[in-house]
């Protein structure tokens, strides 16, 4: 544990990308295998999950610092941090017999998840005793779920391939899937023998395109990129295994067999040991649907033929990464494309599975034109990829862009803030947006928490401080005067919230210093927007013109 809690904080205090690869390699070469496992599976995005409710753990907190809970509670809300606030509160600095981070979690934390409440704080309070004060802050970081160290999936698998000698590919391919400290070792995680031994009905790590930040002109001949619609809809890997089953796999690194099982049925019509990339979209008769129509699917496990007839999906497939338990990923992606039309030519057309369709010009002026249809047809704009480029882990710069239409903007008053997290827990960072109704009041319509640089967060900061009106839990209601510019994806009617609209993914573009409240954007204008998305897209993929590109109806 204890060193654990010394690569906790040295990674912490740590900027640089490279010198926390060092520390990583540092930590894997000497710590014991039994403890480096579960730093794979944290940093891998894995939490314990269930062990304590955190109105619970401030209730064993007061009780055993004896301080009444409003006071625990007052603490908390000036720490921002709940793990930290418990850390600084409970602390000690008695020394006890070292004791692993593998005991640790074994001990004190997977079993709390099955005690009643007097168990759970009996183990805790001999937690608290036993814990020295430098372990303190990242063993609560486990327990509350926040456990964070600024470290990525990708990065920690090139800290293990240098470990390992092993090509990260093939790491971070094993660390995939569904896994647990039981089943996988770190021996495992970095044996070095032929990566065709792993097994073969695992998804891959999925190849992330880089935003494109430049003039497309830029990318130099068109002739030498594959050009696709850049679909609205989940990410996911479609996989037959050899005995005839398989399963859907999404970029979240869950299994969505039970929510999506109508594309399963095109299993029996794929060769064994396939997987395909490719996006999970809302596809009636007419074709493509909004996502909005797709968020109805979400979350539903094993629907109905009520649900799944109202509203249907398809997985709309773009790349084969495997096919007969061939790794198709170091082939151009050129080829790989002229191998998925041909098997995909095999497959039933009833079935819910297409293809993404190719968009060919003769130039990259042409191209940005067609790229302006990306609204009417309900897709985000377009996905270029360079025609020899390999299928690689994470995100990758130089072969894949996303060259996504401009978002949508509007001018929008801050009501409310709240304590952000992490390095931002003691700065008013997250922020309740509002705009203008029909009666000439503020109705809030969106949240936001990144867009402004450190320094105007700090400032936005001492506003709300000095500006507060009300109090509601952690929200802090303030006077409105600030305007933010926020940008978004895109809107949709909704009943949950009282504005009846919701954003996709808002973020503040700027700080409108140079606007008045009332010059902000009316809730008549974000409902425009989220008119147009409601509505049923006019993409249908059956038809296409000349060139194989989709025509609108």
């Amino acid at each position: 544990m204890k060193k654990f809690a010394s690569l906790f904080h040295d990674l912490d205090s740590m900027t640089k990308t490279n010198d926390r690869l060092d520390r990583l390699v540092v930590y894997f070469e000497n710590a014991c295998p039994g403890d480096s496992i579960w730093v794979c599976w944290f940093l891998a995005g894995n939490r314990i999950k269930g062990a304590i409710k955190t109105g619970e753990l401030r209730s064993f907190l007061s009780e055993r610092v004896n301080l009444p809970l409003w006071l625990v509670e007052e603490c908390h809300d000036r720490v921002g941090d709940l793990a930290e606030t418990v850390s600084l509160l409970a602390g000690s600095n008695t020394v006890n017999k070292p004791i692993s981070l593998d005991e640790t979690i074994r001990k004190f934390l997977m079993p709390l998840r099955t005690m009643d409440t007097e168990e759970r704080k009996e183990t805790l309070y001999r937690a608290w005793d036993y814990l020295a004060m430098d372990e303190m802050l990242p063993f609560h970081k486990l327990l509350t779920g926040g456990f964070r160290m600024g470290v990525s999936k990708g990065n920690l698998c090139k800290a293990l391939a240098r470990v390992g000698k092993v090509e990260p590919a093939v790491i971070a391919q094993r660390l995939s899937g569904s896994w647990n400290c039981d089943d996988l070792s770190l021996e495992d995680i970095l044996d070095p023998s032929d990566e065709a031994k792993d097994q073969i009905n695992r998804p891959y790590p999925f190849c992330l395109a880089a935003p494109l930040q430049e003039k497309a002109e830029s990318l130099g001949n068109i002739e030498d990129w594959q050009v696709e619609w850049k679909w609205d809809g989940i990410r996911a890997q479609l996989l037959t295994t050899v005995g005839g089953s398989g399963m859907l796999w999404s970029r979240g690194e869950e299994s969505m067999d039970e929510s999506f099982p109508e594309v399963l049925e095109c299993i029996p019509h794929l060769p064994p040991g396939l997987c395909m990339d490719g996006e999970i979209l809302a596809w009636g008769r007419e074709g493509l649907r909004s996502f909005s129509r797709l968020q109805k699917r979400l979350g539903r496990k094993n629907p109905g033929p009520s649900i799944q007839k109202k509203e249907p999906v398809r997985f709309q497939a773009y790349d084969l990464l495997r096919v007969h338990g061939e790794d198709l990923r170091l082939m151009p992606m050129e080829k790989r494309r002229a191998r998925l039309e041909d098997l995909l030519k095999k497959v039933p057309d009833h079935l819910p599975l297409g293809i993404s369709s190719l968009i060919k010009e003769k130039s990259w002026e042409q191209l940005e034109l067609r790229r302006e249809e990306s609204r009417d047809r309900g897709v985000e704009g377009f996905m270029l990829k360079k025609k020899d480029s390999k299928y690689e882990s994470g995100r990758v710069r130089g072969s894949w862009f996303k060259w996504k239409v401009d978002p949508f903007l509007a001018d929008m008053v801050v009501v409310s803030a709240q304590l952000g997290h992490g390095k931002r827990a003691n700065l008013y960072s997250d922020y309740s947006l509002a705009v203008w109704d029909e009666s000439g009041k503020l109705v809030t319509v969106a949240k936001a928490y990144s867009g402004l640089s450190n320094d105007e967060i700090e400032e936005v900061d001492k506003f709300v401080r000095k500006n507060i009106t009300g109090k509601f839990g952690p929200v802090r209601e303030v006077t409105p005067s600030l305007v933010f510019e926020i940008a978004f994806e895109g809107a949709q009617s909704s009943g949950r919230h009282k504005s009846g609209v919701a954003l996709r993914f808002p973020r503040i573009q700027r700080w409108r210093k140079d606007k008045k409240i009332e010059e902000a954007d009316t809730l008549e204008v974000i409902r425009g927007y989220a008119g147009m998305n409601d509505e049923v897209c006019n993409e249908a993929g059956p038809k296409s013109d000349a060139d194989g590109n989709l025509l609108l109806f």
